[in-house]
């Protein structure tokens, strides 16, 4: 019992001379820089339309595995809903001018006189998600027929 007790002492008292070592040997007063704290994105990006140094100007915040996976989706969910308005916006435009979007040639003179009651769509609907709504490759879908039954 008593070589217990003291090798529990030896132990308190190796302990607190590690710890003096340290106090005297380390430089007093100085710390660790504070780690800089991430800026959410609706902080950093305008509401208006996002334009290229917009995006060039983001830096998407990094989490202990990388980044941070809601925020980069909410990013690019918007990025792909602006790019859908400006297509549909610029398809409208040539439309209107009678450009031909494949080939932004000059306008053909028009034939007849346009109707005036024809609505102009108005913003697309929001862009389904890529991941969803998109269908398979069909390279990768293999569909059996079923044999024919005879009754």
């Amino acid at each position: 019992m008593l070589s217990l007790l003291l090798y529990g002492l030896l132990a308190v008292v190796a302990v607190g001379v590690l710890f003096l070592i340290a106090v005297f040997l380390l430089p007093a007063g100085t710390r660790i820089a504070p780690a800089a704290t991430d800026q959410a994105l609706p902080q950093q990006l305008p509401m208006s339309l996002l334009s290229g140094p917009d995006i060039a100007a983001v830096r998407l915040p990094v989490a202990l595995r990388g980044y941070r996976f809601a925020e980069t989706d909410r990013l690019l969910d918007r990025l792909s809903g602006e790019l859908a308005l400006r297509d549909a916006e610029l398809a409208r435009l040539r439309a209107e001018l009678g450009l031909d979007p494949a080939t932004d040639a000059e306008p053909e003179p028009p034939t007849a006189t346009p109707d005036p009651s024809a609505a102009i769509p108005e913003r697309p609907a929001a862009t389904p998600d890529p991941l969803v709504a998109a269908p398979a490759p069909d390279s990768l879908v293999e569909v059996e027929a079923a044999p024919p039954v005879d009754e």
